[in-house]
């Protein structure tokens, strides 16, 4: 290869790993203008309107200001408010034994605001997101919250919440009974939305708006504030989803339309319903089905909906779609998502074992014939033409591509970007340990922290002793001493591929430590890899020996 097309593979490896964190860095303002600051978890408000406990089974009058009911089980604590028959705090508890890897704030708003599920009526004059619902909180095998509005003479809308106890699940249902003595229509929209986090790219984090149609299409938090999002036709879901979260809702009727949109604190999304159609007297109903939970594949799956399909997103989802099923096929002999990484990185090296074998093979001969080359190309310095034909004759002689020396690195980068990916958006990997100071995969291998904080290019916060990205740029020198050198390459090449482990240390060092252990280890195996073939003796062409 020559200088420049190894200057244009290295410079389109980097653009695609990490082009994230370049934008990150140079255009700091597009991550954090207008963003705020979300509150950890802890009690909820305190409203100075009434709180329904479990014990006040009657329902509420209307009151000239909402009051609220707040709702807690094994997955979540909700606040109801009398408001719109909304919710205006969302929280999920974390899973069992795992809470403090596992909880989050989907949503917090004011007591005294119409919160998320709001629902309206076109070209109903009132605005039931700003109106007092009367509300009744039953038990049962499943906690229901029901909400009830009456417009005399035009109809009644009842908003009934289901919270199972078995699944991190909602239903809710909105019937609406028409009051009025001729047949009305009654198109209704549902809101729904999620707060983001001040500084939430630091710690690898995103949020996306997500629909499902004929495929999944998300837009992040950047693109959202900026020129907003509009669903496409056919859209069977909506939600948003962030790292390790989302929040799902699909109804069982069709969606005429949605969009999406961001203010200063939270996305907000809103998705138009087929309209009812209901005849004076009668009623008629719709139902939703909404997750607020963790990205656990089985879990989404088992709803039938396509929520797995999130997994699948971007351009690389087909990648980490298998590597998922891969790491899960692999933990359930280890019980250990670290050693299920070292299998895997083994399977991988293993299905790439043969044309890595050729490749390099190719290498080792396209060096011996460097003098051959090197000769016609002096010998038909003035004639450019024949010259690149008596190269072409002998790389056919010998069988030989010269292009086959950059794809070894082209293989491994879906792979590598997709095990960065799946690492920041399965929540079976968080807080996954491995062994010794190895205790979360999804995070930075800490081995110690250090009695000073930097923040450095490109490397952000300096506080710890990060022992595996050092081990990786190490055996990458290890691994490039042991490569066969192109033809034609120069001191400046040479300079350039010893500067790319430092960098991808540097790049690496706060990346989580999943990513730099599958790293480090496939450069080991390549080192193994790459002494059995330096000793395969290279015979060439009897014509160029």
């Amino acid at each position: 290869m020559d200088k420049n097309t190894v200057k244009a593979v290295v410079l389109s490896m980097l653009v695609l790993i990490f082009y994230p964190f370049l934008v990150k860095w140079f255009y700091p303002q597009a991550y954090q203008k207008k963003t705020v600051e979300v509150t950890a978890p802890g009690p909820l408000p305190v409203s100075s309107a009434p709180v329904v406990t479990a014990t006040e089974i009657p329902a509420l009058g209307k009151a000239p200001a909402p009051a609220v009911a707040l709702l807690e089980n094994d997955f979540y604590k909700i606040e109801f408010s009398t408001l719109g028959g909304t919710i205006t705090n969302l929280s999920f508890l974390g899973e069992k034994g795992r809470e403090e890897l596992t909880k989050t704030d989907f949503f917090s708003g004011e007591a005294n605001e119409s919160g998320i599920f709001g629902l309206s009526v076109l070209h109903e004059k009132a605005d039931l997101a700003e109106t007092i619902f009367k509300m009744v909180r039953r038990g049962g095998e499943d906690e229901v919250v029901e909400f009830v509005y009456e417009l005399p003479g035009a109809y009644r809308v009842t908003k009934t919440y289901t919270v199972h106890k078995k699944q991190p699940v909602v239903d809710l249902v909105v019937r609406v009974k028409n009051l009025s003595e001729k047949e009305k229509h009654f198109p209704l929209t549902l809101n729904y939305g999620m707060n983001y986090e001040k500084g939430f790219e630091k710690n690898y984090g995103y949020y996306d708006a997500a629909v499902y149609a004929d495929k999944l299409q998300t837009k992040d938090l950047a693109h959202i504030k900026k020129k907003g999002f509009f669903f496409p036709e056919k859209t069977v879901w909506a939600g948003f989803i962030k790292k390790y979260f989302a929040l799902l809702v699909k109804p069982a009727g069709k969606i005429l339309e949605g969009t999406a949109r961001a203010d200063e604190k939270a996305l907000w999304g809103e998705m138009t319903i087929a309209p009812l159609t209901v005849s004076s007297g009668d009623e008629g109903e719709r139902s939703f089905l909404v997750y607020a939970g963790p990205q656990r594949y089985e879990e989404l799956k088992s709803f039938g909906a396509g929520f797995e399909e999130i997994f699948s997103r971007g351009f690389f989802g087909i990648f980490r779609g298998m590597l998922f099923s891969a790491l899960r096929f692999f933990y359930r002999y280890t019980h250990n998502f670290g050693w299920a990484i070292v299998l895997l990185t083994l399977l991988v090296k293993l299905i790439f074992a043969y044309p890595s074998h050729a490749m390099y093979a190719n290498m080792r001969k396209m060096q011996a014939l460097a003098p051959k080359m090197k000769a016609i190309q002096e010998h038909h310095k003035k004639d450019p033409a024949k010259s690149q034909q008596e190269l072409m004759a002998l790389y056919r002689r010998n069988k030989v591509n010269p292009m086959m020396g950059c794809l070894p690195m082209i293989i491994q980068a879906p792979i590598f970007i997709a095990m960065y990916q799946l690492l920041t958006q399965a929540v079976e990997l968080h807080g996954a340990p491995f062994i010794g100071w190895i205790t979360d995969l999804s995070a930075p291998d800490r081995m110690f922290m250090l009695p000073f904080s930097w923040n450095l290019p490109l490397v952000g916060t300096f506080n710890s002793f990060n022992l595996l990205p050092l081990l990786m740029a190490a055996s990458q020198v290890w691994y490039q001493k042991l490569m066969p050198s192109q033809p034609g390459s120069n001191p400046e090449q040479k300079m350039m591929m010893n500067i790319m482990p430092l960098a991808f240390g540097i790049f690496c060092y706060n990346m989580p430590s999943g990513l730099t252990l599958y790293w480090t280890l496939q450069n080991f195996f390549s080192i193994i890899q790459q002494v059995f073939i330096n000793r395969i003796v290279i015979v060439l062409h009897h014509e160029d020996q």
